[in-house]
């Protein structure tokens, strides 16, 4: 693979981005194509550099980059989208637990809960 001034543009990008960001804003900051992110998104992935996290509400994907950062997982607003990323430890070790006992060698997982946010909710009411 050919390391282009795309590609690093891209991993610049994606690295700089501070949370979870969707194809068209990463594209727009860096100056390439939306198409040439979405052609480079995919190596990124496998080399395990970012992963796709939660859908936006209005139904695009967006990612986050994961090298050389601590496992988390998401609480997603399903209104706003707003994303809280936590960690408890308690669910990592349940986790290993059920993979043990159904005799799963675990190597990863994603964890997103779905709800409403305060701000949200305050709006309902």
């Amino acid at each position: 693979m050919r390391f282009t001034r795309e590609r690093a543009e891209i991993l610049r990008g994606s690295c700089s981005a501070g949370g979870h960001f969707v194809v068209e804003a990463l594209a727009k900051r860096v100056g390439v194509s939306v198409a040439t992110v979405y052609r480079n998104l995919p190596l990124m992935v496998e080399a395990g550099i970012i992963r796709r996290t939660v859908d936006t509400p209005d139904g695009r994907g967006a990612y986050e980059h994961v090298w050389g950062r601590e496992h988390h997982d998401h609480l997603v607003c399903v209104r706003c989208g707003e994303v809280v990323e936590f960690h408890f430890t308690a669910l990592e070790v349940l986790q290993e637990h059920v993979a043990q006992e159904h005799g799963f060698a675990l190597m990863d997982h994603r964890m997103e809960l779905l709800g409403l946010c305060p701000r949200c909710q305050e709006e309902e009411t």
